[in-house]
């Protein structure tokens, strides 16, 4: 049995049916993912019709409900709801978009408790997913996004393992933009090993990071993008976070399983261009190369190196925006956002962190 695992999906700006290049676009890699059993993405995009939006945040994402037809021509067949925009428009488009997967056949995870067992040639795989409080979410409880909490991921493993499941443990975990994970997740991923082999399924940074196999477990930390566009608010003609070539460059993760264990698996690489997704890209793999060797280094020595890019990105960054942007932004929205992100640093260390 072979599945495909895809990064951050999000149907919006370019990528939606509306332009009508996209399907050309997409063609190349539609035809590579042709070749698995099962093809499973991260949906970042919840669909949307009249829905405002929920809560505080800096950036909202949302997709028109025809755009599930381009999961369709992807032969998406599962896709992972756990994740920090599935509530960007509250309830009502959180209801819709899975009345919208399950009237399209598409099979989700990651909410309400909800796992998804495939099985096939002997093979049993569970998904399962979660999402981190270091994304900042929205939605997060009994009846919404699965918390990324410690002892509910560890009974996940252990239920999973006495039924004979293997794990795909989907985590929307990290910080984005930064090729290198936060050394909490690498400990909690490598910890989770202790307990059964399983796959760490990664994605929320929209970068590509290291992937290793570490105690009969794999381990990737973020696939990067699968398909994303500039991000914009109503605040600015200017994109809030304009895509780079750093985050169009992504890979499929291919697993193989046979006689219910899995036996290879593959980083199939993939640039996202203007024109078109091109597949075989060998600079993706030789940075991802160099991304999982620096998962080697003594603790102390990473979270310095990670450190250091992590402040040169946030001065790049800032450096691109003047005293007008920041204006524009002095508002109490700007104060409850600031307050929802205190709250879930704290969520953070109560949830995950006190137990590495």
């Amino acid at each position: 049995m072979k599945i495909a695992l895809l990064g951050d999906t999000a149907f919006f700006g370019k990528n939606t049916i509306e332009n009508k290049k996209v399907f050309d676009y997409f063609k190349e890699i539609r035809e590579k993912l042709r070749d698995y059993d099962f093809v499973i993405a991260n949906l970042e995009t919840p669909f949307n019709l009249n829905s405002k939006q929920n809560g505080y945040k800096s950036a909202y994402i949302s997709s028109d409900p025809k755009n599930v037809e381009l999961l369709k021509y992807l032969g998406v067949s599962i896709v992972n709801l756990a994740n920090n925009h599935i509530f960007d428009f509250g309830i009502n488009a959180y209801n819709l978009t899975k009345k919208v997967l399950k009237d399209n056949n598409i099979d989700f995870f990651g909410v309400e408790g909800k796992n998804v067992v495939v099985e096939k040639g002997g093979n049993k795989i569970s998904f399962n997913g979660f999402c981190c409080y270091s994304t900042n979410p929205l939605g997060l409880g009994q009846d919404g996004i699965n918390e990324l909490n410690y002892k509910d991921v560890e009974n996940t493993l252990k239920n999973n393992k006495q039924l004979d499941y293997n794990t795909i443990l989907s985590s929307h975990a990290g910080q984005e933009h930064i090729n290198y994970p936060n050394h909490d997740h690498i400990k909690f991923a490598r910890k989770l090993s202790e307990i059964a082999p399983y796959v760490y399924y990664g994605h929320h940074p929209h970068v590509l990071q290291g992937i290793e196999y570490y105690n009969d477990s794999l381990l990737a930390y973020s696939l990067g993008n699968f398909c994303f566009d500039d991000v914009y608010t109503n605040r600015s003609d200017k994109p809030l976070v304009k895509q780079t070539d750093n985050n169009n460059s992504s890979i499929i993760l291919e697993l193989e399983y046979k006689n219910n264990k899995l036996i290879s698996y593959k980083p199939i690489p993939f640039f996202a261009g203007n024109g078109k997704m091109e597949i075989g890209n060998e600079e993706v793999i030789a940075n991802l190369n160099s991304y999982s060797l620096k998962l080697n280094m003594n603790e102390t020595d990473y979270k310095i190196m990670r450190n250091e890019l992590l402040d040169s990105f946030v001065q790049n960054r800032n450096a691109k925006r003047d005293l007008i942007w920041y204006l524009k932004r002095l508002n109490l929205r700007t104060f409850f956002v600031a307050k929802d992100l205190y709250k879930n640093q704290q969520k953070y260390i109560t949830s995950l962190k006190q137990y590495l």
